[in-house]
């Protein structure tokens, strides 16, 4: 039988990780390794992963609950370690439209 630490293994994340990703994409823990499986797999995967966590801190200072800020902003640095580089899809800058 394959456990959720299993699957939290074989999604080369740590535990905190796959559960901030189901906590950001809404899904339950073990669908939630194979999305950031498939996530770090990709060229934008590793910004993918710590903004889901800097999205996450910024929700858990917005509703009060420090400790698990305090929590998220080591896994934060955490991931910064074990999932460096990578290219933020959101920052790829398209070229501008000229008019006539």
């Amino acid at each position: 039988m394959i456990t959720l630490r299993d699957c939290c293994g074989l999604s080369d994340a740590g535990d905190e990780e796959v559960v901030v990703v189901a906590s950001h994409e809404h899904l339950p823990p073990v669908l939630a390794a194979g999305k950031t499986y498939s996530t770090l797999t990709k060229a934008w995967g590793a910004p993918a992963i710590r903004q889901m966590i800097l999205d996450e801190y910024c929700r858990a200072g917005a509703q009060g609950d420090l400790l698990y800020a305090a929590q998220l902003a080591e896994l934060y640095d955490k991931a910064r370690t074990l999932h460096p580089g990578g290219r933020d899809r959101r920052r790829l800058r398209r070229p501008a439209v000229r008019g006539h």
